[in-house]
């Protein structure tokens, strides 16, 4: 199980160090919300089961960032 959390956070960090580097603003967006996805896996054990369900709501844009 700690290689998956591992492979996830590193997926995450990859999502992160690409949206800093584009400057598509949909990419960002995509970008970001992907490495949310991520770390929803490492550090909620729930997270799975909400979106597997259809309940998330997760915020695509994050704290700060204008994508304007």
């Amino acid at each position: 199980m700690d290689d998956d959390k591992e492979y996830y956070y590193r997926r995450a960090e990859s999502e992160l160090e690409m949206a800093q580097r584009t400057e598509n603003p949909e990419a960002v967006k995509a970008h970001y919300t992907l490495a949310g996805y991520y770390l929803d896996k490492v550090y909620n054990d729930d997270a799975a089961a909400i979106v597997a369900s259809g309940e998330a709501a997760i915020s695509t844009t994050p704290p700060g960032a204008s994508l304007s």
